[in-house]
């Protein structure tokens, strides 16, 4: 585990220093996010199962991502030159109420469409308190289909974080408004809906990224550490209460905090054993899938590939407290559909990509901090496991991103003011 952490950790302040994104680049998001797992698994999880094997195979994949980003960074004359929030304020007003405007309609539809959502699961069927309560056995029955939802009833899920993106966009463009909340409110029904934690984790991981990017290329401040502490401490009390919330408060001893605890460890650290277990026992480089695991929704969605739930049916005990974990684990589904060659390519091509669009954000086009947002996501949260799986990420990643360039376009036919199309 130590090896991991110094692996990853050395990755991470090599890239910190080469790439011209310093401490914000793609590379360091996703060797760092390893690095800081592997740290805390060493300190509070060094009992659960681990392999060198693995871990080398981790370190492989995380550093051809790395490669791609400096293939990415070459041959090419890149100045970053800021624009004051200020000069963005009055120059793109009309830009900044049409903006306004899309993000409240995405909100408001996505909060109906969320509603709708928890309808169909049966939600607001007799007692609502009782309903939420027992939230778990609806969970169950989701995943073992007793209950599901047509599609129309899921037009909430797909755009809720969309218009989280949008709400994001704006934030970065502008300034906090409470309007922005309105998509964030629909993710956070959805959750409630199907007591899952993962959708409002991934809401403020994107809002912290964004306070990032802000930060840097807005406001010019250098990076440190001290403005993460808030959205962390969000996050684990978005998984305490979740986890209580899961179980309909039914224990509420002084033993919750010790047990959540527990919980928290698996959760967190479950994906690293668990794709050491994979390494171990299932892996098979001779079988590929050609994406069937990497984007299990979108293929589910198209009817080419029932979807497992949790994407995998395979369980194993990783600790020897007899503490279990889903296999669906971070790499896994790339290996599994590309082969280790395949994921390799995958990946250093996805850091050559996302450097040219970082690039061109920097230097020439603002409007791509909506692919910036949801594409830097994807990275932190890999250890624990890839967001492709996910139609309604998958939908964030480009939709926001044609809204922003149309309303743009038509500003600028109108108005000629180069507002956002250069630091």
């Amino acid at each position: 585990m130590e090896i991991a952490v110094i692996l990853m950790g050395a990755l991470a302040m090599v890239m910190a220093k080469l790439s011209i994104f310093r401490w914000l680049s793609p590379s360091v998001m996703l060797s760092g996010s390893w690095a800081i797992v592997f740290l805390l698994q060493s300190v509070f999880a060094s009992d659960m199962y681990s392999s060198i094997y693995a871990t080398m195979l981790i370190f492989i994949i995380t550093l051809c991502f790395s490669l791609g980003e400096i293939v990415g960074l070459q041959n090419k004359a890149i100045k970053i030159t800021f624009i004051s929030q200020d000069a963005l304020l009055n120059k793109c007003l009309p830009f900044k109420k049409n903006l306004k405007s899309i993000v409240v309609i995405f909100g408001v539809a996505s909060i109906i469409g969320s509603l709708e959502y928890a309808r169909a699961l049966g939600i607001f069927d007799g007692n609502i308190i009782e309903t939420l309560l027992a939230i778990n056995v609806i969970r169950e029955q989701i995943f073992t289909g007793e209950i599901s939802a047509s599609l129309i009833s899921k037009v909430g899920i797909l755009f809720g974080y969309s218009g989280v993106v949008l709400a994001l966009s704006y934030y970065y463009y502008y300034e906090w408004r409470w309007w922005l909340l309105l998509p964030v409110i629909s993710i956070l029904i959805i959750g409630i809906s199907q007591a899952g934690r993962a959708g409002i984790m991934i809401v403020l991981l994107q809002g912290l990224i964004t306070m990032l990017l802000k930060k840097y290329y807005i406001n010019r401040k250098t990076m440190n550490l001290s403005g993460i502490f808030i959205p962390v401490l969000i996050l684990m009390l978005v998984f305490y209460y979740g986890q209580l919330f899961r179980e309909g408060f039914s224990n509420t001893d002084d033993g919750n905090f010790i047990r959540v605890a527990e919980s928290l460890r698996a959760y967190l650290f479950g994906g690293v054993s668990a794709f050491s277990y994979y390494v171990e026992n299932f892996m098979d480089l001779g079988q590929l899938t050609f994406g069937r695991y990497s984007f299990s929704s979108l293929f589910a969605a198209l009817g080419i590939y029932s979807q497992e739930a949790g994407v995998y049916d395979q369980y194993a005990i990783i600790s020897p407290y007899g503490e279990t974990s889903n296999l669906y684990t971070a790499y896994r589904s790339f290996l599994d559909d590309f082969s280790l060659v395949g994921a390799i390519l995958f990946y250093f091509l996805s850091g050559f990509f996302i450097t040219r669009l970082y690039i061109l954000f920097i230097t020439k086009d603002m409007v791509l901090v909506s692919v910036l947002i949801p594409a830097l996501s994807w990275l932190v949260f890999s250890p624990m496991y890839s967001l492709t799986y996910f139609n309604s990420f998958l939908l964030s990643c480009f939709f926001p991103y044609f809204i922003l360039r149309k309303i743009f376009t038509r500003h600028r036919k109108k108005s000629n003011i180069q507002c956002t199309s250069s630091h």
